[in-house]
């Protein structure tokens, strides 16, 4: 499952929209999303802040361990489990004003407003816009100015 990252203001957070198939929802956009998913594995190091350990269920007196650093493996295709994180939204097209048909569904966290504004101002086709606990909406594309 793919993941794109779109940038709100400072003090809301990010807009994230995840699909099976980046084409799916780049087909209804006029600007492409990039997959924030693909990438190459690398080796990262952090720092283990000092920290209380217990040798064991019973012991009264837990020892302190010493800061240190441990290195990992970064890989941002990993995913952890089957569920879709967020709420489901479903972009369909508007058949009566073209004969293009298609309909998709996806899932995205961070507030509807911008899911709203983004598929606004990045619409392709005249469609539908049904989210979840969100009535219909309609979208329309931009006309350019010339």
């Amino acid at each position: 499952m793919g993941k794109s990252t779109i940038a709100t203001s400072v003090d809301r957070p990010n807009l994230v929209i995840y699909y099976n198939d980046i084409r799916s929802i780049n087909w209804f956009l006029t600007t492409p999303l990039t997959d924030d998913t693909t990438g190459d594995t690398e080796v990262r190091q952090k720092n283990i802040p000092i920290h209380p350990r217990r040798r064991g269920p019973s012991d009264a007196v837990p020892i302190n361990v010493a800061s240190h650093s441990a290195t990992y493996l970064y890989d941002p295709s990993l995913k952890s489990g089957n569920a879709k994180p967020g709420k489901y939204f479903i972009i369909a097209t508007d058949n009566k004003l073209g004969d293009i048909e298609a309909k998709r569904q996806f899932t995205y966290t961070g507030r509807y407003m911008d899911l709203q504004n983004f598929l606004d101002a990045n619409i392709k086709y005249y469609c539908f816009l049904y989210a979840e606990g969100a009535g219909r909406h309609s979208l329309a594309p931009t006309i350019g100015e010339g």
